[in-house]
């Protein structure tokens, strides 16, 4: 009788055993595959997010070129056009978003950046941004 014991409990051992081990296998097959789904949205995002900064990077270059081509007009009617004039004219004005590049790597910080060039912290925040991406591709 204690042999018959012994012998049903060392199977009820060895069935509580495989059990564990199947549902050890079950649980690294779906992180496999949570893994490997986590992997492709990453990848979805990361195509979307260049989609957007590219498209960014256009407008701004759209709007920048649009600003410069109304801000022409009104310089050449206000300013006098005498031989004088033109030589002592100033060096064209280096654009804000330049100003921002160069004041970041002066080590200004964008609050301080926003308060110099009297613009919203968001602009320079967005500025900021736009020139470490590009300097990563």
């Amino acid at each position: 009788m204690a042999s018959l014991l012994i012998i049903v409990s060392t199977l009820l051992l060895l069935m509580n055993i495989k059990l564990m081990m199947s549902r050890k296998w079950m649980i690294e097959e779906e992180s496999e595959r949570l893994e490997a789904a986590m992997g492709e949205f990453v990848e979805a995002v990361e195509q979307e997010n260049e989609a957007l900064y590219d498209k960014l990077m256009e407008r701004l270059q759209e709007t920048e070129a649009k600003l410069e081509r109304l801000s022409k007009p009104q310089q050449e009617t206000t300013e006098p056009q005498t031989a004088l004039h033109l030589v002592s004219k100033p060096e064209v004005e280096v654009s804000r978003r330049e100003k921002i590049r160069q004041l970041t790597k002066q080590g200004f910080s964008t609050a301080h950046i926003a308060k110099l060039l009297d613009v919203k912290i968001g602009e320079v925040e967005v500025a900021v941004q736009i020139e470490k991406k590009r300097h990563i591709h």
